[in-house]
């Protein structure tokens, strides 16, 4: 008598190797670059709570909570009018370029340096080399993992399609 075959075990996650929609296009770029206004949402969340913890200001400093809050989302609605005119043509023309490549990670690696450049190429246009450095580093770790949440949630939907 020979033993039964084993059930098959229910994946707990998304496979790397299994193949997912392409993220290429329009829509699917969009889709990254909301996703990198989250990203980009929730570092204005850290630095807004980091600062008032540390600084605990009040109302007769010269930059009080209402007032930091107010300028972080300024910097936030110029953060997300970049992703828009710049980010979203950039992060087309990238997934455009790497339309052929089948390796998720340089996927990643692509908006990653497209981030970057993009990030630092606003300041240095405007003559903040000092600054470009920062934002150069904070276009490719937002572009990046934006990138990289993208490709895991359609791999996701593809896998299990009841999530989506």
């Amino acid at each position: 008598m020979t033993a039964p075959d084993p059930l098959p075990v229910p994946s707990t996650g998304p496979r790397l190797d299994t193949p997912a929609p392409r993220v290429v296009g329009p829509w699917a770029v969009l889709e990254v670059c909301g996703r990198a206004a989250l990203i980009l949402l929730g570092a204005a969340v850290v630095l807004y709570v980091g600062y008032i913890v540390v600084e605990r200001p009040t109302s007769r400093e010269g930059v009080d909570a209402a007032t930091a809050a107010a300028i972080l989302a300024m910097m936030y609605a110029l953060h997300l009018a970049a992703l828009l005119v710049l980010g979203w043509p950039g992060g087309i023309a990238t997934a455009h370029l790497l339309r052929h490549e089948t390796s998720e990670a340089r996927h990643v690696a692509g908006f990653a340096v497209t981030g970057a450049v993009l990030g630092a190429a606003v300041l240095l246009v405007v003559g903040h080399v000092g600054a470009a450095a920062v934002w150069a580093v904070v276009g490719a770790a937002s572009a990046g993992a934006a990138r990289a949440w993208t490709g895991r949630a359609r791999r996701r939907r593809a896998v299990h399609p009841s999530r989506a």
